[in-house]
């Protein structure tokens, strides 16, 4: 894996570096963050709202020139990070900028590290091209499995390299099975109403308020409309629990080509992506594949 030895020229650059413990990491993004300041580009930071805080007091004044995001609020679903990272660069206006994704933590479920796995492969395709960013995604090699390590090299070469294919491959793959005593449930338009009503109860026994349960309840029947609209006029839909997660996987017969759709703000002149636009921000995480059976989308919540 690559580490922060050599500056970078212009462009595009994504490495991984590692580190072990909080401590070592909160040296290593206050020191990496400054000394891009001193070079007058300007940085974001991706982390807990812990190592926020630890890094911020690390910085002290020269926190104010960071933006700071967090993994517990409007970062909290790894689907959502190409595009803040993507606006950030943006507001730059071709400035060379630094970043610092860190979306790997102990505790997460399963799918989450799969998530942030196909994120990261994600920031080596052709959206990152503009990019004038020096991008580093931390990893504690104190807890990382030698497949782990093989992944994590494999998602960040360092240089700029087209991992378009490996993405593609990944999003047309299955999901693990549902567990066995998902409640499923198959779906037709004039049903709709109350499949919106077995998730709000279902949402609500699971310990939402009843804001997030809203919320839940809207993403899933945005899902479940696209899939009216866009697939084969027909949906199913499963829910269980995982964890402390409610989830909500909705499947059809339609097939989604582009694996950035819901990941990036779609365009005003686009009629599509934004229904998982907006899925990507109300969920705590949500996993979306098209193998040739379908369309799958799973969508995971959990209580504050």
């Amino acid at each position: 894996m690559a580490t922060a030895s050599a500056y970078p020229q212009a462009g595009y650059r994504h490495d991984a570096l590692t580190y072990a413990g909080e401590d070592d990491f909160v040296r290593f993004a206050a020191a990496f963050l400054g000394m891009g300041l001193e070079e007058d580009e300007p940085g974001i930071l991706i982390t807990t709202p812990k190592r926020l805080v630890a890094v911020r007091d690390s910085l002290g004044s020269a926190a104010r020139q960071i933006t700071f995001a967090d993994t517990a609020g409007e970062v909290r679903n790894p689907a959502v990070a190409l595009s803040v990272l993507q606006n950030f660069t943006e507001a730059s206006g071709g400035r060379r900028v630094r970043g610092i994704g860190d979306l790997v933590h102990p505790g997460q479920l399963p799918a989450a590290a799969v998530e942030t796995q196909l994120h990261e492969l994600m920031l080596n395709t052709p959206v990152t091209d503009s990019w004038n960013m020096w991008l580093t995604c931390p990893y504690d090699r104190s807890v990382l499995g030698e497949d782990e390590i093989e992944q994590v090299a494999l998602c960040h070469p360092g240089h700029h390299t087209d991992l378009s294919n490996l993405v593609a491959e990944k999003f047309g793959a299955e999901l693990p099975k549902r567990p066995e005593d998902a409640e499923t449930f198959p779906v037709e338009l004039s049903e709709l109403g109350s499949l919106r009503a077995i998730v709000r109860t279902a949402a609500t026994m699971s310990g939402l308020d009843d804001e997030r349960a809203d919320e839940f309840v809207y993403a899933v029947n945005e899902v479940i409309s696209n899939s009216f609209r866009h697939g084969d006029g027909k949906a199913e839909v499963a829910l269980w629990a995982e964890g402390e997660s409610l989830v909500c996987e909705v499947q059809d017969g339609g097939h989604i080509v582009d694996p950035l759709t819901g990941r990036i703000p779609p365009s005003l002149t686009r009629s599509s992506g934004r229904g998982l636009w907006m899925v990507n921000h109300l969920c705590d995480l949500v996993q979306v594949r098209s193998p040739e059976s379908g369309t799958y989308v799973r969508m995971f919540v959990a209580p504050n």
